[in-house]
């Protein structure tokens, strides 16, 4: 399976949450282990978390991650964060989902999370709101697995089983390992591209070549999937990628 993922906040105005533990700490650990994870049962994973420098608006974050998402056309897309509300006022793990592709993944989650870890299972949680949920085009679920701001959530916080439940729930497979958690954010692993033209676009005549209106507002002008430049309020996006594991981007801003 192709997975998409991104590992929550940690950009500009976009930040995590804290309390006795850190958000875009926690899920960037437990996060790297599903990954790792995930990547040793043969599955095929792509980093869509925004780089922390530049800086961007929460919208540019959020759009960053679905709009990479998209364009790489993966079956499944992981949202890594951590839960927060009022010190020691909330306890246990939810994972969020919005179609009903994505509550099948989320209520397997949410289980395994609960019998693994002893955290109270909150259940599975419909959120037709949250940005990467809605406009992500495959199944997508955001897990909260604990609440960083509870002690008694974060006294049961062990990155290994974390990562190792998260993975049951949506493989059926259990993969016990000796993987050290990483923090830093993974090295980009540039994707191929389906050589298909999207929906709901505009075909230049006689071409591939497509512009499409984007979800944080701008427009994107395509040669095809993987190259193209998107122009926004105060940027230009570049992609570029040969379709054999070469490419990149950059953004240029005022």
């Amino acid at each position: 399976m192709v997975i998409t993922y991104d590992f929550g906040h940690g950009t500009g105005e976009d930040r995590g949450a804290e309390g006795y533990r850190n958000e875009e700490h926690d899920c960037r650990e437990y996060g790297a282990l599903v990954i790792k994870k995930l990547q040793s049962l043969g599955h095929t994973c792509y980093d869509c978390t925004p780089p922390a420098s530049p800086a961007l608006s929460l919208s540019q974050s959020l759009a960053y991650r679905v709009n990479k998402a998209n364009s790489i056309g993966s079956q499944f897309h992981l949202c890594f964060h951590v839960n927060a509300y009022e010190t020691d006022k909330a306890e246990g793990c939810e994972v969020e989902y919005i179609s009903d592709s994505g509550k099948v993944y989320a209520d397997k989650v949410c289980a395994e999370l609960s019998n693994t870890l002893g955290f109270r299972n909150r259940g599975s949680q419909l959120r037709t709101g949250l940005y990467v949920l809605k406009y992500t085009k495959m199944a997508a679920i955001l897990i909260e697995p604990f609440f960083c701001d509870t002690k008694s959530d974060c006294d049961k916080y062990d990155s290994e089983k974390l990562a190792t439940a998260i993975v049951k729930g949506i493989t059926g497979q259990t993969v016990s390992s000796q993987l050290q958690p990483t923090v830093a954010t993974p090295v980009e692993t540039i994707a191929k591209y389906s050589e298909t033209i999207p929906e709901g676009v505009f075909q230049v005549p006689g071409t591939k070549a497509y512009i499409e209106q984007r979800t944080d507002g701008g427009v994107g002008i395509h040669l095809d999937r993987g190259n193209y430049i998107t122009i926004g309020k105060g940027f230009i996006d570049l992609y570029w990628n040969d379709n054999s594991g070469h490419g990149g981007n950059k953004r240029i801003s005022s």
